[in-house]
């Protein structure tokens, strides 16, 4: 019999069924003591030792009263300095840089490929934050090392008033709901929008944030209309219709119809249309553009394991036809639904894998990948 897949919700006081229920973007929730599998992550040395990679965003969060905050960028080397503010130090995008991290995601299969963003990581001293603040997205806040209290509300605030004069935006006087300390194993979920604030408990303290993509409505719509702009005839203009034989520079109801109408015709676009435009829009959003950076090896050996490149963004839809279309960084392939599935849903995989049953199509959009170093030859 196999093995169960590892969850974050095993051992917990509740169902994953319950958790979506009643807390997946609604509340917080507080997982005690998980079995999660930390060893896959940086240490304390590793993590400054990213930081001081070409490429790697960085950041050291400082302050000298505890309440304006102020932000040193992509110098790892400024720690020592700034010893005596209790520093943080936060690298973004760990499981690009470090591409075994990105194991811990096995804890959490229900965050789909394109919405996960990136694994954040701080190291901070005793004392040591960031500030009470609110983020746009869903963040799981892992604590790997050390301890962090944690203070957050049940809800988002009504009315956030930030502090004048801080680098960061930073919540005035702040006063928490929830206080709980965290140590190695205890994992924070918080939905968007939740104040939260946490400190250091100790002077080891390390914390992995798991974070989202939520794209702005503002932005999907800017894209799509964009895209299907695009596609639309130069000569396709605006018809005035007036017979009036005095000026009038009103705007009026045959104006509001013709806007209404452009409306109406995106509401009516084919599944499939809305399927592409968002595959191509979220496999490109927040789309970190460091992929041949990443160390691979290509090979034509049919047995060896391949992998995706940590860089690299994959989404598909499924057309029920036995077909898909594949998106990857923005681009979209038509491929066999099969070859989606595979390319979508495993971290690793072989080209027996991958190709069952060739398809001269299926083949070029593997050739294609591989020139690309979206697939590359696993390299443990």
């Amino acid at each position: 019999m196999p093995k169960p897949k590892p969850n974050v919700f095993d051992g917990q006081s509740i169902a994953a069924s319950e958790f979506f229920k009643t807390h997946w973007q609604r509340a917080p929730f507080l997982f005690k003591n998980t079995a999660i599998d930390l060893s896959c992550l940086p240490n304390q040395q590793q993590l400054f030792q990213l930081a001081e990679k070409h490429g790697v965003q960085s950041r050291i969060v400082f302050s000298e009263n505890d309440t304006h905050y102020q932000v040193v960028y992509d110098e790892p080397g400024a720690w020592q300095g700034l010893k005596a503010h209790k520093p943080t130090l936060l690298v973004s995008d760990i499981e690009k840089w470090y591409p075994k991290a990105l194991s811990l995601m096995q804890w959490f299969p229900f965050i789909k490929n394109w919405r996960f963003d990136d694994l954040m990581m701080s190291f901070a001293p005793n004392g040591a934050s960031v500030g009470a603040h609110t983020d746009h997205y869903d963040v799981f806040l892992v604590q790997v090392q050390g301890t962090r209290q944690w203070s957050y509300d049940n809800h988002p605030l009504g009315e956030v008033k930030l502090v004048e004069d801080s680098e960061l935006a930073v919540i005035e006087n702040y006063l928490p709901q929830n206080e709980i300390e965290l140590k190695a194993g205890d994992i924070l979920y918080l939905p968007p929008e939740i104040p939260h604030h946490g400190i250091s408990t100790s002077d080891d303290c390390i914390t992995c944030s798991i974070g989202l993509r939520a794209p702005a409505k503002s932005e999907l719509l800017t894209e799509v209309v964009s895209e299907l702009a695009h596609a639309i005839p130069t000569q396709n203009r605006f018809k005035d219709t007036t017979e009036k034989t005095e000026t009038d520079n009103s705007i009026g109801q045959h104006e509001i119809s013709y806007l209404r109408n452009l409306f109406k015709q995106l509401h009516n676009l084919p599944d499939e249309t809305l399927a592409d435009l968002f595959g191509q829009f979220i496999t490109n959003y927040r789309l970190l553009n460091e992929g041949e950076t990443f160390s691979s090896q290509h090979t034509d050996h049919g047995s060896n394991l391949f992998c995706k490149n940590p860089f690299s963004v994959f989404a598909y839809h499924d057309n029920q036809s036995r077909r898909a279309h594949l998106y990857v960084d923005g681009e979209m392939f038509e491929t066999s639904l099969h070859l989606a599935k595979v390319i979508c849903n495993k971290d690793q995989f072989t080209l027996l894998d991958l190709l069952p049953q060739p398809s001269e199509n299926d083949s070029q959009v593997i050739n294609h990948l591989a020139e690309m170093n979206i697939i590359t030859q696993y390299n443990p």
